[in-house]
């Protein structure tokens, strides 16, 4: 028996089960150190505020126990890598990583200003012209004549609400302006210095516009530095966890089978 071929193999991997044996020591031992005393001991204190007492910590470690040996015999008979949800958390935890260990700073000035330029429509909000308008319908041949009379008691300071003509308001941004009064009315709107009635016309009236203030735009650069900050972190974070993954994804060769 002893120069049969398959006793020679069994003699072998006998021996390979033993070194492996004595050099990784038993998969199934579970080493309790002070160490995970000690951590079991800070979760305890971090969860209740307070320090276990001795039963309150052997409870902990017999749970942590119970915890790690399942966890281990799931590894062994592979349920991380049946589990979509196991297999998900794993990768991500592996991102999260990644993005720890990418070292914090706070960007330039010109590193913000570059952010700034290559995400501007981010941070800036369409113009909206707030304004008031007085019309004149050209079906009234005194028309002319009102909007006249109108327009020097506006200049003199009086209040457009008791010259007994309907005010209309808004907020709109240009293109919501050109949609109402048309684009050559639009532009004249978006031009006119502010707190002033100016003279414009449409089709079918003679109008009276004042822009009270414009809205939006781009804020200050002071105004917006917390945010451009944290969106330039938030990106070079991101970028790290794509560069690391993209070096993971390098290491392994894939095959489709047909």
């Amino acid at each position: 028996m002893l120069r049969e071929p398959v006793i020679h193999f069994l003699f072998i991997g006998a021996l390979l089960f033993l070194a492996h044996r004595l050099i990784a020591g038993d998969p199934r031992r579970i080493v309790v150190g002070p160490g995970l005393k000690a951590d079991v001991e800070w979760h305890f204190l971090d969860e209740t505020g307070r320090a276990p007492t001795e039963a309150e910590l052997m409870a902990a470690l017999d749970a942590w126990k119970r915890d790690e040996a399942l966890y281990r015999e799931a590894l062994r008979e592979g349920l991380d890598r049946q589990d979509a949800a196991v297999r998900t958390l794993l990768a991500d935890r592996l991102r999260a990583r990644a993005a720890q260990q990418m070292a914090a700073r706070e960007p330039t000035d010109a590193e913000l200003d570059a952010w700034l330029a290559a995400h501007r429509s981010q941070y800036e909000a369409p113009l909206r012209y707030n304004f008031e308008l007085v019309a004149f319908p050209k079906s009234d041949p005194a028309a002319e004549t009102q909007r006249s009379k109108v327009r020097l008691a506006l200049a003199d300071g009086a209040d457009p609400r008791t010259l007994g003509r309907p005010i209309v308001g808004g907020n709109l941004t240009r293109d919501k302006l050109a949609a109402k009064f048309g684009p050559a009315v639009s532009e004249s709107i978006c031009n006119l210095p502010l707190t002033t009635w100016q003279a414009l016309e449409i089709e079918d009236s003679l109008l009276l516009v004042r822009v009270n203030r414009i809205d939006g735009g781009l804020p200050s650069r002071e105004a917006l530095r917390p945010t451009l900050a944290a969106d330039w972190v938030a990106a070079r974070k991101k970028q790290a966890v794509d560069d690391f993954v993209e070096s993971v994804v390098a290491r392994y060769r894939f095959e489709e089978k047909p």
